[in-house]
């Protein structure tokens, strides 16, 4: 990992924007600052691509409000060889009342971009942006939308993230459906979602998500289309869930839902529908083959 080369410290929102486009940079955030971007910039921004390009984040409980993004999005990328293709997002970050009328091609609000690297002296371009350790919460009015499923994180890969969402979608547009992103992996994700009635994630290669805990709240939920690659991962659903599409490989993963009786599984699928006592149940989870323990070194060690 390449280690930032200078730190900025930014007091305003447009600061920020300028600081996030500096190489190699660590952007320091105030601590519990909070940014009204609908008092400095009423408009929002529309179509706008704002450009990430530093190393790291450290967002020090500091709070955006009101921001305003029509067909504009955050974009993770960078023009240096030597960096790797990882942003590290450390402490709190939140988006509060942030409206988001975004459509196909740019309905997400972050977006992994190209970030190149060196390897044996060798620049080599990494598609889809990694981004670890982040502590995210975002509450997001999603007023109109497209034919394509509302995207939190596209193209990115989450690893050791913890993010909290709120998502409130509006009456416009044919999807209701929701991505939160290309990959989780030792995620925890929470998000509550209304007017949306699918969970989402394209079949794309890389696709997956591993050792990770999500909680979907919101009643209008019936349908898990988990296209990727999941294992050993443990979702609550507040809503009836009916039907799941999956395509799995390696260590089952549990789904509990108020009636796990309904849930209709794709043939030779891995996961086990569950209630919510099941899968807070550790002898349940070990019958099941659910793995209890640490992995050391790629493999799994059962507890003793």
């Amino acid at each position: 990992m390449s280690f930032a080369q200078y730190d900025a410290y930014p007091t305003t929102w447009d600061e920020f924007l300028e600081a996030i486009q500096q190489d190699e940079t660590a952007v320091h955030l105030p601590e519990n600052a909070e940014w009204d971007v609908g008092q400095t910039h009423p408009e929002g921004y529309t179509d706008t691509i704002f450009l990430i390009k530093c190393d790291r984040i450290y967002g020090n409980g500091t709070t955006i409000k009101n921001l305003k993004l029509t067909n504009s999005y955050f974009e993770l990328t960078s023009t240096a060889s030597a960096s790797e293709a990882r942003l590290e997002f450390w402490n709190a970050l939140h988006l509060l009342n942030a409206v988001v009328s975004n459509s196909y091609p740019s309905a997400y609000i972050f977006l992994g971009g190209d970030r190149p690297y060196r390897i044996d002296g060798v620049v080599v371009t990494q598609r889809y942006t990694q981004c670890s350790g982040s502590m995210f919460s975002g509450m997001v009015a999603v007023p109109t939308q497209g034919s394509s499923p509302f995207e939190v994180f596209g193209n990115m890969e989450m690893w050791c993230c913890s993010c909290n969402l709120e998502l409130q979608r509006g009456t416009s547009g044919s999807s209701k459906s929701y991505s939160l992103g290309r990959r989780q992996d030792y995620c925890n994700f929470k998000v509550s979602a209304r007017g949306f009635t699918e969970v989402y994630s394209r079949k794309q290669t890389g696709m997956g998500a591993s050792y990770s805990w999500f909680d979907i709240y919101g009643d209008d939920i019936t349908t898990l289309s988990i296209t990727w690659k999941m294992q050993a991962c443990a979702i609550r659903c507040s809503s009836r869930i009916t039907t799941v599409s999956a395509a799995d490989q390696g260590y089952p993963t549990v789904v509990a839902t108020p009636d796990p009786t309904a849930v209709v599984l794709p043939q030779d699928s891995n996961l086990i529908p569950c209630t919510d006592a099941q899968i807070r149940d550790e002898e349940w989870l070990h019958a099941q083959g659910f793995p209890i323990g640490v992995p050391e070194n790629g493999e799994y060690v059962e507890d003793s």
